[in-house]
């Protein structure tokens, strides 16, 4: 059963090759091939006219035409006439009222009196009284021309008097300023005059008095305070000290802090000089920092200006430091100040360091070359000598005005 199959594709080649004819497969006719040309392009207008887009509508516009002439110039609107208004009545004029015809009486009889007082004679009245009002009004104007030269001699008084009070307020500012304090000196020296006064009083008084009185100690309250004091040791006086009576002192007002330098303002300086111990002598320093007033709205002392001192020879022994007082500061517009002011460093410490001799050399051979028992209690000084260091003048003795530099 397996081989039926090759046997009938054996038989149906040899067939095949004993004809010698080829099964030629079949061609599709024209007709067809036109009919399924023409449904194709059928197919595809309907889907391009299918997919044209829609034409937009196009918007009506205006078309110019020609001026129409025709008809009247408001168109075919209706014109409604408008009626005139009737003419106003013309008012029929009347006589005057019953008030009119009154107010022109009293007119009438007003005008007539007025008439009557002009026409009539003037007056001259009693000489008497004309004269006694005459003499009134003289008075009167003597009155008031010597009331106006009172008045005027007041106001220069016035004037007067404020004049001496400013230059009085102007002298005491002045006094205060130049020399502050001397309120406080007044009243010493008033007090020390009164007992002064006192004393001369009580002396007279025992020398006339006819009592005799003899008394140990000599020179009265005087004397025995201070043989009191003599007798008390220094910590003892210390103590003492501190039970007397307070100083009190009175509030003072700075006249013009724009122009003042109170005392403990520091001033910035250089010295210009050397320093030597040895010898006092004067020294120079320049101002190396702008010194404003109290109020600090003005330069009274400007850079540059020059301080004018002295310095101490007088140096104990273990003492490294030199005593400077300043004296004098010239401004740079040619002016000067008279101040009285102790030298410092840059910490606000008195005094000047330098560089220390302390002459051990001289002591040591002075103490080698002498025998013991000629050697001499006195030790020598110290020479302390500093050159150009940057230093401070401490402080104002007092308060003083000076004027504002340029």
């Amino acid at each position: 059963m397996s081989g039926a199959p090759d046997d009938l594709s054996a038989r149906l080649k040899a067939i095949e090759a004993s004809t010698g004819k080829r099964k030629v497969p079949a061609r599709p006719s024209l007709f067809a091939a036109l009919l399924g040309s023409a449904a194709i392009l059928v197919i595809g207008g309907l889907g391009w006219l299918l997919l044209q887009p829609k034409p937009e509508p196009s918007l009506p516009t205006a078309a110019a035409e020609e001026f129409q002439s025709a008809g009247s110039g408001f168109g075919e609107f209706p014109v409604t006439p408008v009626s005139e208004p009737a003419p106003a009545p013309t008012p029929v004029p009347e006589g005057p009222s019953a008030a009119e015809l009154e107010l022109r009486e009293t007119l009438g009889r007003l005008q007539a009196e007025l008439a009557e007082m002009r026409a009539r004679p003037v007056e001259t009245g009693d000489p008497a009284a004309q004269a006694a009002i005459a003499d009134l009004t003289a008075q009167l104007a003597a009155l008031d021309a010597s009331n106006a030269e009172a008045r005027s001699a007041l106001e220069r008084q016035l004037v007067e008097r404020d004049r001496e009070l400013e230059r009085i307020r102007m002298d005491l500012e002045i006094a205060r300023l130049g020399a502050p304090g001397n309120g406080e000196e007044d009243a010493r020296l008033a007090e020390l005059e009164r007992r002064r006064a006192a004393e001369a009083a009580a002396r007279e008084a025992r020398i006339t008095s006819p009592m005799l009185a003899w008394s140990g100690v000599g020179g009265g309250v005087n004397g025995e305070t201070e043989v009191e004091a003599a007798r008390l040791s220094a910590d003892e006086a210390f103590v003492r000290g501190g039970a007397a009576a307070a100083p009190m002192t009175r509030a003072e007002i700075i006249v013009n802090p724009g122009h003042t330098v109170v005392q403990g303002t520091m001033i910035q300086a250089v010295l210009e000089t050397a320093m030597d111990s040895t010898l006092p002598g004067v020294i120079r320093a320049v101002v190396s920092e702008d010194v404003h007033s109290f109020d600090g709205t003005r330069i009274l002392i400007p850079r540059g200006a020059q301080l004018i001192g002295r310095y101490r020879s007088e140096v104990s022994l273990a003492q490294s430091r030199v005593m400077v007082g300043w004296d004098r500061i010239i401004l740079p517009d040619n002016q000067t100040v008279q101040i009285s002011a102790f030298g410092g460093d840059e910490l606000g410490r008195s005094g000047v360091t330098g560089d220390v001799d302390s002459a051990l050399a001289p002591a040591l051979a002075r103490r080698h070359s002498f025998p013991s028992s000629a050697r001499s209690r006195q030790r020598p000084p110290r020479a302390l000598t500093t050159t150009r260091p940057r230093m401070r003048p401490a402080m104002w003795r007092r308060t003083c005005a000076m004027p504002a530099a340029a």
